[in-house]
């Protein structure tokens, strides 16, 4: 299995670290270098959003609270609140709810202020999750972006990314520096929105299973009756995502591909396909019926 799995990436012209396990019934893993931290981009929503519910389970905070996001102070994007011209206030479910499906940046930054970093860390930390760092949201990532390529804007850094002549870097690739887990800590974050019992816990789960793109892991199962629940993470080489495949009558099964592609355009269909068939190469041994009679 780690033979094909590396074949594939280096195909695809990427290195990949694969972490996959079955989320209920009897234990099972298939991994490739899934202990080496990196830079996981917007992925950061993903544990982020477990402390949420575990916060609001405790009653530490309330899901119904509103969360204010003024036009003049939040950060731009191509989806969500942050593509909007005015004001919004929403609820903090509803916050998470975009972040999660359209990887909202206005919305990820506002539940990360809502949450804070040090009580983020705390919790993942008390999870057994120290690898797993939510260092900044999206719009401080920009910030540094900015800095690093020399740019003006958001999109004008995303360009300078993505020009093969230009060889533009960022210290956001580096996990000593941005938000990084590592594939087997994120298989974990997993494995706990799945196994957690409670409303916030499944918003958390329904958020995730409307996700606006199917085109990564998704692409591995293109099959109408088979449930995904996922989050992306992209950022210039970085194309990452954390999964959840559903067949029906099985036993789910949580599966993570993080990968740096060679080349740096913002277009790599290739790749994105690849991590699909990562993701299927690495679910195939772990499939299981829900019923061990069936």
């Amino acid at each position: 299995m780690t033979a094909a799995l590396r074949a594939v990436a280096r195909e695809a012209g990427v290195t990949a670290r694969v972490h996959a396990t079955r989320l209920a019934g009897p234990p099972g893993t298939v991994a490739l270098d899934d202990a080496e931290p990196v830079a996981i981009a917007s992925l950061y929503k993903l544990p982020l959003a477990l402390v949420w519910a575990d916060l609001v389970t405790a009653g530490r905070l309330a899901a119904d609270a509103p969360v204010r996001l003024p036009a003049s102070s939040r950060m731009p994007g191509p989806t969500g609140v942050a593509m909007l011209l005015d004001d919004v206030v929403l609820t903090a479910r509803d916050t998470v709810r975009l972040m999660l499906a359209v990887s909202d940046n206005a919305c990820g930054d506002a539940l990360l202020a809502l949450v804070g970093r040090e009580r983020a860390h705390e919790r993942l930390a008390e999870l057994g999750l120290p690898a797993t760092l939510v260092r900044q949201g999206s719009a401080d990532e920009t910030r540094v972006l900015l800095r690093d390529t020399g740019t003006a804007t958001w999109a004008g850094a995303q360009r300078a990314l993505a020009d093969p002549d230009r060889a533009a870097g960022t210290t956001q690739y580096d996990p000593a520096l941005a938000s990084a887990a590592t594939a087997a800590e994120l298989g974990q974050v997993l494995r706990l929105l799945w196994l957690r019992h409670g409303q916030a816990y499944d918003l958390v789960r329904d958020a995730l299973a409307h996700q606006a793109w199917r085109h990564r892991v998704g692409s591995g199962f293109p099959h109408d009756d088979v449930a995904l629940h996922g989050k992306t993470g992209t950022l210039g080489r970085l194309r990452h995502e954390a999964a959840v495949v559903g067949f029906p009558h099985e036993h789910p099964v949580g599966v993570v591909v993080l990968t740096w592609a060679a080349r740096p355009e913002r277009h790599l269909p290739g790749v994105d396909a690849a991590i699909g068939e990562l993701a299927r190469l690495a679910t195939g041994p772990l499939r299981m019926p829900d019923d061990e009679t069936g």
